[in-house]
């Protein structure tokens, strides 16, 4: 099996863990149909106390019946452990709160994000699973992955896949 398919496999069924809850509501009102996107972009963590994170990327996203998105974004956050590149096997408090823009291909019309990427407990380098929420509200709107450090390197910024899915 392809690692690109466990990546999509995992990422899916944490979504759906996510998104079945929420969209369960009465059955006369229409849910929001969630967004998702993928992107190409970079990590950089600084080991400190606490750990500080950087992430943008650039990519595109789809999945609300408005069309193909062009997405710009970048974050910053903490957490209290970096995983494997630090004394501790998981990342703890991960916490990033992330802007953005989606750009319709075909209006060229933004919409703009504000999320916060969050986990308890998450691992770290290789996939880092996380929730995301609507910062401001702290509602939990869906949930994603990165995936960077091929070789287990815990050393300067990293090229990133990302992978995640909200609802509007």
């Amino acid at each position: 099996m392809k690692k690109g398919t466990i990546r999509r496999g995992l990422a899916a069924i944490a979504l759906a863990a996510i998104i079945v809850p929420v969209m369960a509501g009465s059955a006369n009102a229409i849910s929001p149909l969630p967004i998702t996107c993928t992107a190409a972009g970079t990590v950089t963590f600084v080991n400190g106390t606490p750990d500080a994170w950087s992430v943008s990327g650039r990519g595109s996203c789809q999945g609300d019946l408005e069309g193909t998105y062009f997405l710009d974004f970048s974050g910053t956050g903490t957490s209290a452990t970096v995983g494997l590149c630090d004394e501790g096997l998981i990342v703890q408090d991960l916490n990033i709160s992330v802007v953005g823009s989606l750009t319709n291909a075909q209006t060229l019309i933004p919409k703009f994000i504000a999320h916060t990427w969050a986990a308890p407990a998450t691992t770290y380098p290789l996939i880092t699973p996380f929730l995301v929420s609507e910062t401001g509200s702290g509602d939990l709107i869906g949930a994603g992955n990165f995936f960077n450090h091929i070789f287990l390197l815990c050393t300067g910024p990293t090229v990133a896949q990302f992978e995640f899915a909200f609802l509007t």
